[in-house]
């Protein structure tokens, strides 16, 4: 899906130190610092990476890598 991230997020959760936004119909999930102003005062995005959730799911043993993080960190 071409441009997905001009269109609101599916979730999105802002944990002060991270910004994760979800997007269902493209596949992607998003993981951002926060916002910072620049010396002019203006506000500026912070660096994002994005996964992709479907080359995630497809990989050999993708799902499981995943699994095992969020189980240790719940």
């Amino acid at each position: 899906m071409k441009d997905y991230w001009k269109k609101d997020p599916d979730a999105q959760i802002d944990t002060g130190g991270n910004i994760f936004r979800y997007y269902r119909e493209a596949g992607k999930l998003q993981i951002s610092k926060p916002t910072w102003k620049d010396r002019d005062g203006n506000e500026k995005p912070g660096k994002t990476l994005t996964i992709d959730l479907d080359s995630l799911r497809e990989a050999d043993g993708g799902l499981e890598f995943l699994q095992h993080i969020l189980d240790e960190i719940a």
